[in-house]
């Protein structure tokens, strides 16, 4: 028996499991899904859940969800409110 590695785009994962759910059933007598333990995930436990949620934050910024501040505009009123 052999065992052989599939290195696959999370996205992708799901396209891979319906074609080998597909197969006879003689030809993978089994199968499973890891995911790849990520080296740096010792360092930083909560990598991939940041990740998730900066990813998430450009989305809501690139469909205008997420109201954009301008700079300049900001800090003149800051600077008319400490005048004053």
């Amino acid at each position: 028996m052999q065992t052989i590695r599939i290195d696959i785009e999370e996205s992708k994962v799901d396209i891979l499991l319906n074609l080998l759910s597909h197969l006879k059933e003689d030809i993978i007598k089994s199968y499973s899904v890891s995911p790849k333990i990520d080296d740096n995930l010792s360092l930083d436990p909560y990598f991939y859940e940041r990740q998730k949620r900066l990813k998430q934050l450009r989305e809501e910024v690139h469909s205008g969800q997420m109201p954009m501040h301008d700079f300049n505009t900001s800090m003149d009123e800051l600077i008319e409110e400490l005048k004053s």
